[in-house]
């Protein structure tokens, strides 16, 4: 497991924002909180809002802002807008003016230099050269417990952070939320998040790799609980044995619903991204973003021709890209 810690924040002065959308986080908030009040770099604001939990989220962050002014409890109002949507209105609340904005999940733990380790990262960037900059990080891989899983989520679910290209990010993304800072010019470029984006990370991801940089920091700074109610999770990379193909042959088969709606759901985001931002990209982009919304539209065979000419990449390996092409 990782040993993160840092020391005292050379950047005690530059205020990080932090946004944590919040539904039925009980069991885990007193520890994530925790484990933010044990952060070297002190100067952070936390901004919740809960999205109409049941439980006692609302009472418990409540009772721990009470004695922190640095956390702010938005008042709830029983409404659901899902992960995305409550993030997206959580940076909206977010001072304009604000240098840096990271996000975090109720049910992780943050090591206690994860701030000051993704700050030294981000203004070393910006000390490079000025413009839109997001870093990212690796996590370690734990169970509900806080049992090492892995050491790493990047090795362990076979995915390398880079290169961080807009036509790979579009099809996969690469950036864990959690692990994210952002700083003001990339917020200002990218402006509210529509609707039509399917995770705010990862239409992060893809606006720093247009109009910016993405950097990846290769150390784990939070561990990544893995439980049944994770949105999106930590999966291993599948490597079928000759004796396991039939079995993982019918589980594709059964999957192919799934898979064609989230690839429906992905080409949706890739339309969506265009129409933003189309008049500000590459004509390459342009064609390359075009294609990939129009697939879920396209005849059979013309569809799986067209997820092996823009889908595929070598990292998933022959197995993992058959399924997708069988099932598209």
């Amino acid at each position: 497991m990782s040993g993160l810690g840092g020391g005292v924040s050379r950047n005690r002065g530059d205020l990080v924002e932090i946004v944590a959308a919040v539904y039925q986080g009980a069991p885990y908030l007193e520890e994530f909180l925790a484990s933010l009040q044990a952060q070297t770099h002190e100067a952070w604001r936390l901004w919740v809002r809960d999205d109409g939990s049941t439980d006692d989220s609302v009472a418990i962050i409540a009772g721990v802002a009470a004695t922190d002014p640095r956390i702010r409890l938005h008042p709830a109002d029983g409404g659901r807008l899902g992960a995305t949507r409550g993030f997206a209105w959580l940076l909206e609340q977010v001072p304009d003016a604000a240098p840096y904005v990271m996000f975090a999940d109720q049910d992780d733990i943050w090591l206690p230099g994860k701030i000051a380790r993704t700050l030294e990262a981000m203004q070393a960037a910006e000390a490079a050269a000025p413009g839109p900059v997001l870093v990212h990080t690796d996590l370690a891989v734990v169970d509900d417990e806080l049992r090492e899983i892995h050491p790493s989520f990047w090795r362990f679910s076979h995915v390398d952070p880079e290169p961080a290209t807009l036509r790979r990010l579009v099809v996969q993304n690469v950036v864990t939320g959690a692990t994210a800072m952002v700083n003001r010019s990339l917020r200002e470029r990218v402006g509210p998040i529509p609707d039509g984006a399917l995770y705010h990370d990862w239409w992060l991801a893809c606006a720093a790799a247009v109009f910016g940089r993405i950097v990846a920091v290769r150390e784990a700074t939070i561990l990544y609980r893995q439980h049944t109610a994770n949105v999106v999770g930590a999966r291993p990379a599948a490597r079928p044995t000759l004796r396991e193909l039939p079995v993982v042959a019918q589980r594709a088969f059964r999957q192919t619903a799934h898979m064609r709606k989230q690839l429906a759901r992905t080409a949706a985001q890739a339309g969506a991204f265009l129409e933003r931002f189309g008049t500000l990209l590459a004509e390459r982009d342009r064609r390359f973003l075009a294609a990939f919304a129009r697939i879920p539209e396209r005849p059979f065979l013309r569809r799986k021709v067209d997820v092996v000419r823009l889908r595929l990449r070598r990292e998933d390996g022959f197995w993992r890209n058959l399924g997708v092409v069988l099932r598209a």
